[in-house]
């Protein structure tokens, strides 16, 4: 009898703390997703119930580095972040050094998708290579804490104007999409790109990748602009409402995604206060960013900028009065200003002496994070100033 009331008195138990436990869920499910779905707008029920639920944050593919610290090098889709040796090759650079992150190709500068991407838009255009299975990458960098930022070249395209004309700026004198910069071009007004560019966003997101980086998010800048016509501009909008409402819809849209947003932009954007005719001023952009990465160059600005014979000669001070400039002009936003750092040689040679140069700049500044750009992704000076920087460390 004792021992049948014992057993009676825990099954009893048992089935309270299944009672207390269905109740529970059925109260947190209520709470978490009908009342969404209920008080949502009707034409956002759809997104409501897939971002809520079954969009949980990814578990995240890298270290959780903090805000501001990144420190990366650039990687091509096809011959490095698809290219086993060249992968390993920086993976071990990684581990000898303070890098933390990669920045590799997920939209190139031709317009092709890099990576094993399903999009209907992207397979139909004929732009995805699948240089990469970006699962495996991204499984590489867990298990490595590597940080993964996907570079994403938004509006210069030789691939979508192509397929689906409709989105091309135009060359108003034929009617057919124009060639600037040796490109054509995705119409930056263009909200159906836009949505287009958003799915492959997201799907990065739940594939695990940490941050977004746009490239090239602007009109173009050389060539025969005075013939470009951009047909989805009824409204008569600048190129500045073009390019922060892009970045407002992207942060809108991916509002419920575990992924950063960031963008490049050239140095010069960070000093003129106009938008140089292609749309980037970063008072517009800066909000809806958590990054953003001037392009500060030395060997790109005018020969004697600052009053320097050579300007390409004097890094820290072209660097540093860049930076500045980009501080006092994104006021109280949550944006975070990182440098890319030139790791190659144009009129002057750049050894690791002009590389640490350039660091030096940012540090002096606060600025705890950089990236180094080489376009053949040819790291040897960098390795260099890293390694001097880990030795010279008390």
């Amino acid at each position: 009898m004792g021992f049948n009331g014992y057993a009676g008195k825990s099954w009893m138990a048992v089935k309270n703390k299944k009672i207390f436990f269905l109740t529970l869920w059925g109260i947190t499910t209520f709470l978490m997703i009908i009342i969404p779905l209920l008080i949502s707008p009707f034409s956002s029920l759809f997104a409501q119930a897939c971002i809520c639920f079954p969009y949980l944050p990814h578990s995240s593919s890298s270290q959780e580095i903090i805000m501001g610290t990144q420190k990366a090098v650039y990687l091509t889709g096809y011959y490095s972040i698809g290219n086993e040796a060249k992968r390993h090759q920086i993976y071990e650079l990684i581990e000898k050094t303070e890098l933390n992150a990669v920045v590799f190709d997920v939209k190139d500068d031709s317009g092709y998708i890099d990576y094993n991407c399903s999009i209907k838009t992207a397979v139909d255009s004929g732009a995805v290579k699948n240089y990469y299975n970006l699962d495996e990458i991204l499984k590489e960098f867990r298990e490595r804490n590597i940080y993964s930022i996907a570079r994403f070249v938004a509006f210069k395209d030789n691939v979508l104007p192509r397929a689906k004309p409709e989105f091309a700026v135009l060359n108003k004198n034929t009617g057919k999409p124009i060639t600037l910069e040796g490109s054509t071009w995705v119409d930056i007004y263009c909200e159906e790109a836009w949505d287009y560019y958003i799915e492959i966003i997201k799907d990065l997101a739940m594939r695990g990748v940490d941050e977004v980086q746009f490239d090239y998010i602007r009109a173009a800048s050389k060539g025969s602009i005075k013939n470009a016509e951009y047909p989805h501009n009824s409204n008569g909008y600048d190129k500045v409402w073009a390019i922060s409402n892009f970045l407002k819809k992207v942060r809108q849209e991916t509002e419920y995604y575990d992924i950063k947003i960031s963008a490049d932009v050239f140095g010069w954007v960070f000093i003129e206060k106009n938008d140089q005719g292609i749309g980037q001023l970063i008072e517009e952009m800066a909000p809806y960013l958590d990054y953003i990465y001037p392009m500060a160059y030395p060997s790109h600005y005018n020969k004697h900028f600052l009053g320097f014979d050579d300007a390409e000669a004097h890094p820290y001070e072209v660097v540093r009065h860049t930076l500045e400039k980009g501080f006092e002009r994104i006021g109280d936003t949550q944006c975070l200003i990182i440098p890319w750092v030139q790791a190659f040689s144009y009129d002057i040679k750049y050894t690791e002496r002009e590389i640490l140069a350039q660091i030096k700049a940012a540090e002096d500044l606060g600025i705890e994070g950089f990236l180094f750009w080489n376009a053949s992704n040819k790291y040897s000076a960098v390795e260099r100033a890293l390694y001097t920087r880990v030795n010279s460390e008390p």
